[in-house]
């Protein structure tokens, strides 16, 4: 299993919402790469990077800026980056891949419009994961301000896809250090047969132990460690052998 820290862009900046709400922003830092810096330097071997504007289509040049040089960085320090928030075309992934992107992150494409989806995943086979951010029993898209369709009709249609894995989150704990939903993880294995990454309310190092006692490829870190709720060091220690 992996520790995965977060860094969410918006207008250029590294801030945090609570449950998805842009009414509900907390900015941590100016310079998205410094967050990734220190990041990197608490040994983080990949990192999870949304463009919150992208994601409501709604890009701006201050974050595209931002995400390129932080690509330009990990790629230079030798770590992952795995970038999700708009990336709803072929062009769009795999100028994210040329550019440094270790894979990309799929959600409101892969739930809308799965023939684009499974093209991007046979155009770069292995380097897409497929987001499942979950609201009410739904998947929610397009900056989880719309929603799609069940999730387990979501899972059974990408089961067959040549992707990396799901990353699931509950949107309704995302942001607020209540807990991860074990629960949803455990309905995401019993459906798809691939790696799934627990993303949403992931706040204690019993949190990352009970996501690896349920097979979690990974969790996925946010305003907790922005908030001193949990260090990446301790996060990384609850980690088991192969972190």
């Amino acid at each position: 299993m992996i520790v995965v820290p977060a860094i969410d862009v918006r207008d250029g900046r590294c801030v945090r919402l609570r449950q998805g709400d842009f009414g509900a922003e907390t900015a941590y830092a100016d310079d998205p790469s410094s967050v990734a810096d220190s990041f990197i330097a608490g040994g983080a071997r990949r990192l999870h990077v949304v463009d919150l504007d992208a994601a409501r289509s709604a890009a701006t040049a201050a974050s595209g800026g931002a995400i390129r040089a932080l690509l330009a960085l990990a790629s230079e320090r030798g770590v992952q980056v795995q970038i999700g928030g708009g990336v709803r075309s072929v062009a769009t992934a795999l100028d994210l891949l040329d550019a440094g992107a270790s894979l990309v992150v799929l959600g409101t494409v892969a739930v809308d419009l799965p023939e684009v989806a499974l093209d991007i995943c046979r155009r770069s086979e292995g380097r897409v994961l497929l987001a499942l951010d979950v609201r009410s029993g739904a998947a929610s898209t397009h900056g989880w301000i719309a929603s799609g369709g069940p999730v387990d009709e979501c899972l059974n249609t990408w089961r067959d896809w040549p992707a990396a894995g799901v990353v699931y989150t509950d949107v309704e704990r995302d942001g607020m250090m209540g807990g991860a939903d074990i629960a949803g993880l455990e309905r995401c294995r019993e459906v798809y047969p691939g790696p799934v990454y627990l993303s949403g309310g992931v706040t204690t190092s019993d949190d990352i132990v009970a996501a690896a006692d349920h097979g979690a490829a990974g969790v996925i870190l946010g305003r907790a460690l922005y908030e001193g709720r949990l260090t990446l060091a301790d996060a990384l220690r609850a980690c088991p052998v192969g972190c």
